[in-house]
């Protein structure tokens, strides 16, 4: 279970670093260290929402278990939304 709980606090600072992509997208010179912006663009653009997803295959995989899931409620909700936002952002948008 402690796995699951760190795999979603790393999911949700990839996501926070998503939408902090998001922002560097439309204002290109807000951090100027190329290693930085580089680091922000792996862990939100392209890892985020792999591992997103692998947290929420696991809570999928915990309730249909049935097994208790020692999770903040906020925390598993807030991962389930920006998977889909992410899913709309990569797959639906861009077509």
């Amino acid at each position: 279970m402690k796995g699951l709980l760190f795999l979603s606090r790393v999911a949700l600072f990839c996501n926070v670093l998503f939408l902090a992509c998001l922002v560097l997208q439309r204002t290109p010179d807000l951090i100027t260290a190329q290693s930085v912006k580089g680091t922000m663009i792996v862990l939100g653009w392209f890892l985020a929402p792999f591992i997103n997803l692998s947290a929420n295959i696991g809570y999928l995989i915990r309730v249909i278990g049935k097994k208790e899931i020692n999770l903040p409620v906020w925390l598993a909700v807030t991962n389930l939304v920006f998977v889909v936002f992410q899913f709309f952002f990569h797959f639906i948008l861009p077509s």
